[in-house]
């Protein structure tokens, strides 16, 4: 299986945020582009779509990622950094992009 993944958010039959994610590379690397809809959005449509992408993520046993998120949208950006170790952020162009290590599930109850 050779395609990118997608993970689209939807409510009401309309697309909210799409991301595709690429398959690991050699290094168990992954890239993630992230689309938004424009406006507003429902609650927590961005808390979806990360926890989704980071599903994905570890399903594909990914060791780093790099996602491009729209700039500014400090809230996405947030939600991707709590799965990652070490995360590095920087602007470019109209897109932030934020990268480092895929953090591990953490088990309930475990410390």
């Amino acid at each position: 299986m050779n395609d990118d993944r997608h993970v689209t958010i939807e409510a009401h039959g309309e697309t909210l945020a799409e991301a595709t994610i690429s398959n690991p590379d050699d290094d168990a690397a992954v890239r993630v582009a992230v689309h938004m809809a424009s406006g507003h959005l429902p609650a927590g449509a961005r808390h979806r779509l990360t926890e989704a992408i980071h599903e994905v993520v570890l399903d594909d046993h990914a060791e780093r990622l790099t996602a491009t998120v729209p700039l500014g949208d400090a809230e996405l950006v947030e939600g991707i950094r709590e799965h990652l170790s070490d995360p590095e952020l920087r602007a470019a162009g109209s897109t932030s992009i934020i990268q480092g290590d895929v953090a591990p599930v953490e088990q309930p109850g475990r410390s």
